[in-house]
C-alpha cells in the first residue's frame, strides 16, 4: 500500500509571515509543494461515518492520497486519551483502517505502523465530526483530541486540522446535511490548497506544533458572516451528568443538556460560532496558564510548603 495518511477537518488560514517560522533541523523544502499531500484522516464519530466519508472523496477529488484510520465505533469524549494494550486494526478498504481505539490512538498506530516511514504523513485532519467543538468542549473531544497527538505525542510532530460542525436537522441521512457536509469538504479542500502555497514559500504547511481547531456553523453558505480567527471560549453551552437507569442495576446514563451561553470573552469562539462565523483556534497542545495574576496567587503558597 503506498504511503498516506489521515485527515480530520480543515479551514481557512490568514498568511503566516516567513520571519515567524523556522524549519526543523535537517528539514527541507517538502517534495510534495507543487504535487499532491499525504493526508490522513482520522475522527471520534468512527469511520464509516458521513463527516469522515465526505472530506475523503472532496480531497481525493483534488488528486491528494488520502487515507483513513477511524475509531471502529464511536469514540466522543475521549479526548487525547491513547490505549495502552493491544489494539486491533481492521482493514476495511485498501485505504481505510477500523482501528478498535480512540482517534489519537488510531492516528499514533498509522504513523507508526500503518504508514511506510519512507513517507510520512504530509497532515492530518480529523473531523468532519458530528457536534461543534468549542469552548470548553475542545478538551474532552476526541477529535481535537487526534490533533494533539498529532502535534504533541508524534515525532517529529505533524501539522493537523480538526474539523466539526452542528447538523443541519435532526435526520444525518437527511439530503440537506448530505449538501452541508459537502460544502464543508470543499472548503478544507481549498484550505488545504492554500496551505500548500504557504509551504512553497516558507517550507511548511503550518507552524511545528500548531493544530487549528474549526467549527463550522449550521448554516447555508449565504448564511456564513464569515472566518474568524478566535480563543477558545471558557463558557459552557452544554452540561453532562449521569442518572441510574432504572431497568439495569448498577448502570448510570449520561444526560446531556444545553444551555444558554453566558457571559464569555469578547474572542471567544463559541460566541463567534453562534453569530454565524466560521471560527479557527490555533492550539499547541500546551495546558500551562501563563496568567502573571495567577503565578502572583499561587507561588507564595507553594514556597511555604516544606519538600
Amino acid at each position: 500500500m503506498a504511503a498516506h495518511l489521515l485527515v480530520i477537518g480543515l479551514f481557512s488560514l490568514p498568511a503566516i509571515s516567513a520571519d515567524t517560522i523556522s524549519l526543523p533541523p535537517g528539514k527541507t523544502m517538502a517534495a510534495t509543494c507543487d504535487g499532491p499531500l499525504n493526508i490522513l484522516l482520522s475522527n471520534d464519530d468512527g469511520f464509516n461515518q458521513p463527516g469522515i466519508l465526505a472530506l475523503k472523496q472532496a480531497l481525493g477529488h483534488a488528486q491528494h492520497r488520502v487515507v483513513i484510520a477511524a475509531p471502529a465505533k464511536n469514540a466522543s469524549g475521549s479526548s487525547a486519551s491513547i490505549s495502552f494494550a493491544p489494539v486491533k486494526v481492521e482493514r476495511v478498504e485498501a485505504d481505510v483502517y477500523a482501528v478498535s481505539a480512540s482517534p489519537a490512538t488510531a492516528v499514533v498506530l498509522a504513523v507508526s505502523a500503518l504508514h511506510p516511514t519512507a513517507s510520512p504523513p504530509d497532515l492530518i485532519i480529523s473531523g468532519i465530526n458530528k457536534g461543534a467543538n468549542l469552548g470548553p468542549a475542545t478538551g474532552i473531544s476526541g477529535t481535537v483530541g487526534a490533533t494533539t497527538a498529532a502535534i504533541e505525542i508524534i515525532d517529529p510532530p505533524i501539522p493537523a486540522i480538526a474539523i466539526s460542525t452542528d447538523p443541519l436537522g435532526p435526520d444525518y441521512s437527511a439530503q440537506e446535511n448530505t449538501e452541508h457536509l459537502q460544502r464543508i469538504s470543499s472548503f478544507i479542500a481549498k484550505l488545504v490548497e492554500q496551505l500548500k502555497q504557504q509551504q512553497c514559500k516558507n517550507g511548511l504547511l503550518l507552524p511545528q506544533g500548531l493544530a487549528l481547531n474549526i467549527n463550522y456553523p449550521a448554516l447555508p453558505r449565504n448564511k456564513i458572516k464569515g472566518i474568524a480567527m478566535k480563543e477558545q471560549g471558557q463558557a459552557p453551552y452544554f452540561t453532562i451528568s449521569y442518572q441510574p437507569s432504572t431497568e439495569h442495576k448498577n448502570i448510570f446514563l449520561p444526560l446531556v443538556k444545553t444551555q444558554a451561553i453566558r457571559h464569555d470573552n469578547t474572542q471567544s469562539d463559541t460566541l463567534a460560532y453562534h453569530q454565524g462565523y466560521i471560527t479557527i483556534v490555533p492550539i499547541n497542545g500546551n495546558y500551562t496558564s501563563k496568567s502573571p495574576a495567577i503565578k502572583a496567587l499561587i507561588e507564595p503558597i507553594i514556597l511555604k510548603l516544606i519538600p
